[in-house]
């Protein structure tokens, strides 16, 4: 597994960190991390995410060249 850690340090990224928990639990594709579960750990949520091997999308377009077109496709999947 993998966890990602978020600061709770106001109302604004309370209501963000909710928003992503729901995005990630009610969207199932074959091209998104699978959502797995959350914790409040004293000031931080940590989400739950099955481990991707490959990295983040980020971290593939910053070690590999590539033209804007395949990035677009990359992102549309």
């Amino acid at each position: 597994v993998a966890i990602k850690k978020m600061k709770i340090q106001n109302e604004l990224s309370e209501e963000g960190a909710a928003t992503e928990i729901r995005v990630l639990r009610d969207n199932q594709n074959p091209n998104i991390v699978p959502y797995l579960d959350s914790y409040l750990v004293d000031a931080e949520l940590w989400l739950v995410m099955q481990f991707m091997d490959g990295g983040s999308l980020f971290d593939v377009i910053s070690a590999v060249y590539m033209e804007e077109g395949q990035i677009a496709a990359v992102c549309q999947q």
